[in-house]
């Protein structure tokens, strides 16, 4: 599932006595842009061979097998650190609109303001500053403040404006300041298709 990827390297493992550790790399390379995501299938192949306990040798012939290994996923929030600011307002205002990015998107329907807080949270993979994550009982409205720093050493700054109305949809606000407007318009595509 993880087609946009693509392997680039492989360091196999030549062999693994028994009850032995022992670690294998695939490198993968991601393509330029909007954050890759997928997910990844692992199988573990190996020769199974029998050892000369006298000897402690292996013998040449062995027989084929393989063991299916947990998938990995790799989400948009890999590509984030959580990175706090000590004073969101004063970062936010140093940072400037040069690179802000500003939409509203409707979450649907959800039990309360606090899930929708936290699955945007979770998505962005980002910080929550001065204790903002925190909603309320009963809120019909709230404001979380996020930061964290992106691929490529990117400082970004979020603003998220949240409304409940009687049927449980929530709207939200997004807005972004980031030092580059093309991270500004990756948080935005993240949140769009996520």
């Amino acid at each position: 599932e993880a087609e946009e990827f693509a392997e680039v390297a492989s360091k196999p493992l030549r062999s693994l006595p028994y009850d032995s550790p022992g670690q294998t790399f695939v490198a993968f390379e991601k393509p330029e842009g909007v954050p890759a995501v997928g997910k990844f299938s692992n199988m573990l192949r190996f020769i199974v061979k029998e050892v000369d306990p006298s000897t402690g040798e292996a013998e040449d012939d062995g027989v084929e097998d393989e063991y299916q290994l947990e998938e990995l996923e790799v989400v948009a929030a890999d590509y984030m650190l959580k990175v706090g600011v000590s004073n969101f307002r004063n970062a936010w205002e140093s940072m400037g609109p040069d690179c802000e990015r500003v939409d509203e998107y409707d979450l649907g329907p959800r039990e309360n303001l606090a899930e929708a807080v936290n699955a945007v949270i979770n998505l962005l993979g980002m910080q929550p500053c001065e204790g903002t994550e925190v909603v309320p009982s009963n809120s019909r409205s709230h404001t979380c403040l996020l930061s964290g720093v992106y691929i490529g050493n990117v400082k970004v700054l979020v603003r998220l404006q949240f409304g409940i109305d009687g049927p449980k949809d929530v709207a939200m606000k997004l807005a972004v300041r980031s030092e580059d407007e093309a991270v500004s318009d990756a948080i935005h595509e993240i949140v769009a298709s996520g």
